[in-house]
């Protein structure tokens, strides 16, 4: 999976390769200034030092400093370039990622839940930008160190090579080992990091409702558990992260001590080594032991960033469920009447695997003319919102067909159709920014004027005048600081200033009183005149002056007429009123 991740990776530098060569060549010279100290100071040794010869010491010397400063020089260069391409990478990894989110339909960002997507575009995008900061910083040195090291020895101290390759299996067995163990155990710790940001969001997005249920020590028990969770996959891999440093460096000394107990002994018999070929030899185990450090370094950041790669290329590999027709039928915005056709439609929602779980709607069978308003009312369940989201294809139908003006929505190019629906959902989602640009979310080319008259048919400048500011005011992130009643309207008064030919309005009033919803449906029925209304509703005071009231029962339609035509012929509806107005109202004779 690792080779693949990368191999993946390296596509992001398509176009700044040069860069990447230029790393390698920085490198390379790092690496030749690294390894010629070691036979200056063998030289300087026995030529100079030994031979009391100050002038060749001195010349020796100066060659040394100059092959220091070279290599310090060109790390630096090459740290920038590590740094550089750890930041380009982050930012393309992150904003493709964004890109592609806004691209996924809502089946995919069902399955990817709201925390999680976080944790991919923020902590995994960090493990890979610090994994790829630290390869290009030191990784690229560690086979020109190893490979020149042992170069070098078999031609100064052919005698000697054994103990480098003794070493080199030994610390080979214990990364491979450390490899096998940490892989997983950093993907686990991920997905424990998933859960702590999921606990998170959900107790601080609820914290009212925690503490009005006076919930505060549950909450605090469930988020200790997943914090545990979390700590007990983090030990894992930094236990053994701890233990490989350690590791690594005793062994080496080992080789360090084996260099100068055999080769001190090969000194003393006169075999053919010198003293500084010894002490040579001694330095290039500690410079084989340099890749080696460095690999116990990085392979851990590079563990870790591959399972991260795993998750974020989870998400730029995820297919939109929904997807733009391969034939488009072009149609005109102007054009639209906005007769609405559902024929024999079932649909059913899928699990991560893709697997049908089970019929939402069945075999629904229904006409919407241009300008009429339709109600959607049931209980709980019933399929309403499953069905209405099938007009703009925020899901895609499991068979039969939805028409607008008789082409099939499937026809119709997203942009397109969206366009000439507005939806407002059940959830009232505003972003930070002012009361204008809330208003003008889907036409930021509206006029103040345009602004005003949306805004007063969802009844929003009532309360708007009051605020300091007043449309200029801020609107906090979610609309925190509007109540619920509030942000209802202002997500209603963005849905009206599309001026849309299909409008849909999912149970978006349920958070105003009845006055205020009865204000805003005369207002959306003379402002909409021309309209094709949507309207999902829990309560038939949201519905009850709809042309047509259609009844949702399990996924189908068990009636359909006005509100006189079914409170005098369906049980069903009959008990929804009695339920909700009172059995009295209606043996008043005031079926209204």
């Amino acid at each position: 999976m690792t080779i693949s991740n990368f191999r993946r990776l390296y596509q992001v530098f398509r176009g700044f390769e040069r860069w990447l060569l230029l790393s390698i060549l920085l490198n390379i010279v790092v690496a030749a200034g690294t390894l010629v100290i070691p036979a200056l100071s063998a030289d300087l040794i026995d030529n100079g030092i030994l031979k009391n010869n100050f002038s060749y010491s001195l010349d020796i010397g100066t060659l040394m400093l100059l092959a220091a400063l070279l290599a310090g020089a060109f790390q630096i260069g090459n740290a920038a370039i590590a740094v550089w391409a750890s930041e380009y990478t982050s930012h393309n990894l992150r904003s493709r990622s964004f890109e592609k989110i806004q691209t996924l339909s809502f089946g995919n960002i069902d399955k990817f839940r709201s925390s999680d997507l976080l944790v991919r575009l923020t902590t995994d995008v960090q493990n890979v930008k610090i994994a790829i900061q630290q390869s290009v910083m030191n990784l690229m040195q560690a086979p020109l160190l190893l490979i020149g090291t042992i170069v070098i020895m078999a031609k100064m101290a052919p005698g000697l090579v054994w103990i480098m390759i003794v070493l080199l299996i030994l610390l080979s067995i214990i990364l491979l080992v450390y490899f096998v163990i940490v892989e997983p155990a950093f993907s686990r710790k991920q997905a424990e990091i998933d859960a702590v940001n999921k606990a998170l969001r959900e107790t601080l997005t609820g914290i009212r409702v925690v503490k009005a249920f006076v919930r505060q020590e549950y909450e605090i028990t469930k988020f200790s558990q997943a914090a545990g969770n979390l700590k007990r996959a983090a030990i894992r891999p930094q236990m053994v992260m701890s233990y490989l440093m350690p590791t690594v460096f005793a062994i080496s000394l080992l080789g360090f001590g084996a260099v100068y107990y055999f080769g001190g002994s090969q000194v003393l018999a006169g075999t053919g080594l010198q003293i500084g070929d010894v002490t040579s030899a001694a330095q290039y185990i500690l410079i084989l032991m340099m890749p080696l450090l460095i690999i116990a370094i990085v392979l851990p950041f590079i563990t870790q960033a591959n399972a991260s790669l795993t998750r974020i290329f989870e998400v730029l590999d995820a297919v939109p469920e929904v997807l733009d027709p391969v034939t488009p039928v072009e149609i005109h915005p102007d054009q639209v009447t906005g007769r609405v056709v559902f024929d024999h439609v079932s649909f059913t929602y899928r699990d991560n695997t893709g697997k049908p779980q089970g019929e939402v709607l069945t075999d629904i069978n229904l006409v919407a003319e241009p300008g009429e308003t339709i109600g959607f009312l049931g209980s709980t369940g019933s399929g309403k919102s499953s069905l209405v989201s099938l007009i703009p294809r925020f899901y895609d139908i499991t068979s039969g067909a939805v028409t607008i003006d008789g082409i099939d929505v499937r026809s119709i190019p997203l942009a397109a159709l969206r366009r000439m629906i507005s939806v407002c959902l059940q959830e009232s989602v505003l972003f930070s920014g002012s009361i204008r640009d809330s208003v003008r979310f889907g036409r930021p080319d509206m006029t103040d004027d345009e602004i005003l008259i949306a805004s007063r048919a969802a009844d929003v400048d009532g309360f708007v005048q009051n605020i300091p500011g007043q449309y200029d005011s801020t609107v906090a992130r979610r609309g925190s600081n509007f109540s619920g009643g509030q942000r209802q309207r202002l997500s209603i008064a963005r849905a009206l200033a599309q001026r849309p030919k299909i409008l849909i309005l999912d149970d978006s009033t349920s958070a105003c009183d009845v006055a205020t919803e009865a204000r805003i449906q005369d207002e959306i029925t003379s402002m909409m005149a021309g309209t094709t209304k949507f309207i999902v509703a829990q309560r038939i005071s949201s519905v009850i002056t709809a042309d047509r009231i259609v009844l949702l029962d399990q996924g189908r339609i068990e009636a359909t007429g006005t509100h006189a035509e079914l409170l005098s012929s369906c049980p069903l509806y009959q008990e929804i009123y009695e339920s909700q107005l009172g059995s009295g109202l209606r043996s008043k004779g005031n079926p209204s």
